[in-house]
């Protein structure tokens, strides 16, 4: 779950939507085999009538410990979280040209709160939804575009921060479980997901070289950024989902299924 996280918080500080050619580059991760777990990793039965609030639970223990990364499943450092180079072409009405983001970091992931879990499992597939939020999450870097606004062109450059308070997620991963060396995995089929942010801060400097210009447009984005959100939001899910998608199959692909939910 962590890098649906990460992604949507990306996908919230973009507002973009993406075109033909998309760059995004997300820190390597080595998914190694999970062998065993050790005592302090959650699990629950697979046949407990209270096995929505027994994954709840433990997914709310395991959130706090991913500040410092649990290596042991593959999770790395989760609070700051490092994000690597990413660049957009994207055409928004108004706006058309390139976008390009590098040194990206993320805090207050770890303060996550898993709000509701529904588990479904059936003739060995799998339906979940995750009610989750994040309390405040705070977003940095730097960034270099070259757009053009209108009949404007403009190369801006320089450093942003975004600051969001009250980020939920609605998650819905869907999937099928399959045998493989003495083990069942699980393998998502589909993932649907829907963040939604209260409110939203934006700061960057270097827009234009004007400072009282540059306040001027920051006024004007801060003032109308949810009907901004609202309408890029879905053309960036449908680039960002695949990407999730396999990075999760990855991670279940290294842990057994029936470590964390065990069979009765």
């Amino acid at each position: 779950m962590w890098r649906i996280f990460c992604a949507f918080v990306f996908i919230s500080i973009s507002g973009l939507k993406a075109e033909d050619e998309v760059g995004v580059e997300l820190p390597h991760v080595e998914f190694k085999p999970v062998r065993e777990l050790s005592n302090d990793i959650p699990t629950c039965r697979e046949g407990d009538l209270n096995i929505n609030e027994c994954i709840k639970q433990g997914l709310q223990q395991i959130t706090p410990r991913m500040k410092y990364g649990i290596s042991e499943l593959n999770i790395p450092p989760l609070d700051p979280f490092e994000m690597g180079k990413s660049s957009y072409n994207y055409n928004a009405g108004v706006l058309q040209g390139r976008i390009s983001m590098k040194k990206v970091v993320v805090r207050g992931l770890s303060d996550g709160i898993v709000d509701k879990v529904d588990f479904r499992l059936k003739n060995r597939r799998v339906r979940m939804e995750i009610l989750s939020h994040v309390p405040q999450l705070l977003v940095e870097g730097l960034y270099k575009a070259d757009i053009k606004l209108n009949d404007l062109k403009l190369n801006p450059k320089g450093a942003f921060n975004v600051t969001m308070t009250n980020v939920a997620m609605r998650a819905r991963p869907m999937g099928e479980l399959y045998d493989r060396d003495g083990h069942t995995y699980l393998r998502l089929t589909k993932l649907e997901t829907e963040p939604k942010v209260e409110d939203l801060h934006f700061y960057a400097n270097g827009l234009v070289p004007d400072p009282a210009l540059n306040d001027v447009i920051l006024d004007f984005i801060n003032q109308y950024w949810r009907q901004l959100y609202q309408a890029m939001l879905p053309e960036t899910l449908a680039t960002w989902q695949p990407m999730i998608l396999k990075s999760t199959n990855d991670f279940f692909a290294a842990l057994p299924f029936d470590m964390l939910v065990t069979k009765n």
